[in-house]
């Protein structure tokens, strides 16, 4: 392998070289991967004709040997956002003319960040701009013909507290997801009592049934042990589970939890805690499933919003078992109810320090 191969060869990003002809003289291992379609051979003329205005580019860049920059989207064929820089680098090694030097830079990722990011500011504000809307309307007309009339005073300032509480909610859950994500990478440290975190979620969950009328029942196995994470996390996951199976139950209707260990196979694919949460509601269309861990996507939006949901449980949810190295899996039949069921590798208890019974004396 000639030295130039070599020096191509150890860089982390597709390389392509040609000379005045535009012919290759050498490509590494990962444009090969990158570019070339179904196991075939690499041919550059299909691969100029596939992006506008690269050869005249090229040509440019031999003639006055400045360096370009062109931005090639995936949907000319390929696999990826790329931001292609190419440089003329001279004579390289027995060339009798300049070589151009072709460099690729996965755009894909930072990309896809950027519309995320402008979808996720649009979602914000069109979620905040509704309620103040309604709360400016309000005030106009308490501040106009209605501020003499106690009736209609009293059930405008009702629906202002509505909606002032359902900022307040979204506020805390835009906070809460912010926290999550950023801390998604750190490492768990401590072993946790799973038992306990269920209890203490369902106990803070049991008014909001009893005071919609439902039932909720908990079947927890004996064999249920320890995993690693955080108990405030862990029961944030639970409460948000176990709120949206109250809300979308029918009336008088049942939620069912049951959690123990499974061993054999599972999303984990490893021996883990199970959790599920069941409700008797209207059920969830398959097409729409894969897409309720999304922020701020509801399967019934007026619903969502009459109860107070801000349509990002299901996405605090999803990060903080990214965290906890868990998965969600989502089962519903439509008329029949949706199960919601979470996996956590199992974790050892933390042994406790032994203490004898007496000090044993040093005489």
């Amino acid at each position: 392998m000639r030295l130039a191969d070599q020096i191509i060869e150890g860089l982390a990003v597709p390389v392509i070289a040609v000379d005045a002809d535009l012919r290759v003289l050498a490509m590494n291992s990962l444009a090969k991967q990158a570019f070339s379609e179904m196991g075939q051979d690499f041919h550059f003329d299909d691969f100029l004709k596939r992006v506008r205005g690269l050869r005249a580019l090229l040509q440019n860049v031999i003639e006055n040997a400045e360096p370009a920059k062109i931005k090639v989207k995936s949907k000319a064929g390929f696999r990826s956002d790329y931001s292609i820089t190419l440089k003329n680098i001279g004579m390289l090694d027995n060339a009798v003319s300049p070589v151009v030097m072709m460099t690729f830079e996965d755009r894909s990722l930072f990309n896809d960040l950027k519309t995320m990011r402008t979808g996720f500011v649009a979602n914000v504000s069109h979620e905040i701009r509704s309620p103040l809307t309604a709360i400016s309307g309000f005030v106009e007309t308490l501040q106009g013909p209605a501020i003499e009339d106690v009736e209609i005073r009293e059930r405008f300032l009702g629906m202002m507290a509505k909606e002032v509480k359902r900022m307040t909610n979204l506020v805390s859950d835009l906070l809460s997801l912010s926290q999550v994500e950023a801390k998604e990478r750190h490492a768990l440290k401590h072993s946790i009592d799973l038992r306990a975190v269920i209890e203490q979620a369902v106990q803070s969950v049991v008014p909001i049934a009893e005071k919609s009328g439902k039932t909720l029942g908990v079947e927890m196995g004996s064999d249920l042990l320890f995993v690693m994470g955080r108990h405030d996390d862990l029961m944030r996951v639970l409460i948000n589970l176990l709120e949206n199976a109250i809300h979308y139950s029918r009336p008088n209707g049942e939620i069912q939890l049951v959690a123990g260990v499974e061993r054999g196979e599972n999303m984990l694919g490893q021996d883990a805690i199970m959790i599920s949460v069941t409700d008797d509601g209207d059920g969830i269309a398959a097409d729409q499933i894969p897409r309720l861990t999304q922020r701020f996507y509801r399967v019934d939006k007026s619903r969502s919003r009459n109860l107070g949901g801000t349509g990002l449980g299901l996405a605090i949810v999803k990060h903080i078992l990214v965290r906890h190295r868990g998965e969600l899996n989502i089962e519903s039949i439509i008329g029949k109810g949706a199960t919601f069921t979470i996996y956590l590798p199992l974790a050892l208890p933390v042994p406790l320090p032994v203490v004898p019974d007496e000090i044993p004396s040093l005489s």
